[in-house]
């Protein structure tokens, strides 16, 4: 009995790192950046908050749930700083701490582009519901030896490197790849586990048109996690109204659509709205992901790059406002 539950337990933190769940997976990470790198805190040069809630799987019971706010701000220009908090339900497990990071913005050819190195520490707690398990033998001593949860703290790197118009961007989340022990005896061979390192490399350029006030913004990121298959995420936002208005289209491998929209109230109060869909027999069984944000920018009379913001004018997230 004690082998099947170290063996389930190894499966679970098999399958969470395989599906690059350690990392919360959020669809509209082109429109809040900072979400998967730290270097993107304070390249808008304004400060902003965000509410999010992601909802994957709806039909299944236990279906995995990511909520949380954001923020992230400019300080005199050069450095940035952010914070995000989070919960991460998934079946019988939990996740829910938190981050906070500085980025410093360094001017290359005389403004027209930047470069952020950003570093963040963060703190984790990863739970499991014992009630929500039934055990077959609830007295087996390697089951009263698992503790319902555990502290752990880590590290995350990121490059971001922009201009007006396009944006390429590297980050690496669990630098340290902490151990996860969810034993009472450290003298025993208790389920242990650790987070694994994350890799995401992105990219992306907007074309802009404001004398018809539309833009269209391909993107790109590519995710690697060990001991799992690469996965791509590309696709393209058009934006009207002077992006007051957007509509996404973006695929997901293995084989996955996503559908977003993002609406600006007031020039200041975005709220994103994602859906996403299996391209595969899989979503017979789910009625697919749904995606919620809403968040609030503060006004900025100049952008990163030292010009000025036109009333027509509204900024896309980590991409600046570029034009052609």
């Amino acid at each position: 009995m004690r082998k099947l539950i170290l063996l389930s337990l190894g499966l679970l933190l098999i399958a969470v790192s395989a599906q690059a769940q350690q990392e919360p997976l959020f669809a509209q990470y082109t429109s809040n950046a900072y979400l998967i790198n730290p270097a993107v805190a304070g390249s808008k040069g304004n400060h902003s908050v965000s509410l999010f809630h992601r909802w994957q799987w709806v039909s299944f019971p236990g279906a995995p749930m990511t909520y949380g706010l954001t923020y992230q701000g400019s300080i005199k220009d050069l450095h940035g700083v952010g914070a995000l908090v989070f919960g991460d339900i998934t079946g019988p497990t939990r996740r829910w701490g938190g981050k906070v990071s500085y980025a410093f913005h360094i001017p290359l050819a005389d403004r027209k582009f930047r470069l952020s190195i950003g570093v963040g520490g963060r703190l984790v707690r990863n739970e499991i519901r014992g009630n929500a398990i039934k055990f077959i033998e609830a007295n087996d001593q390697a089951v009263a030896n698992i503790q319902d949860g555990a502290w752990g703290g880590d590290a995350e790197f990121g490059l971001y490197f922009y201009a007006k118009n396009f944006y390429v961007g590297f980050s690496m989340p669990n630098l340290i790849q902490t151990k996860i022990n969810f034993g009472n005896d450290t003298g025993l061979r208790d389920p242990m586990g650790h987070t694994y390192r994350h890799y995401f490399l992105t990219g992306g350029y907007k074309f802009s048109f404001p004398e018809k006030g539309i833009s269209v913004e391909p993107s790109v990121m590519v995710k690697y996690v060990q001991g799992a298959a690469p996965q791509v995420d590309a696709g393209v936002k058009v934006g009207v109204l002077h992006d007051q208005l957007i509509f996404g289209l973006f695929y997901r491998s293995p084989a996955f659509l996503s559908f977003q929209t993002r609406i600006l109230f007031d020039k200041k109060i975005p709220l994103l709205l994602g859906f996403d869909v299996a391209l595969s027999k899989f979503q017979k069984y789910s009625v697919g992901a749904t995606e919620v944000m809403i968040g609030y920018e503060s006004p900025s009379k100049t952008n990163m790059f030292g010009e000025k913001v036109s009333d027509d004018e509204t900024t896309t997230p980590g991409t600046g406002d570029g034009k052609i």
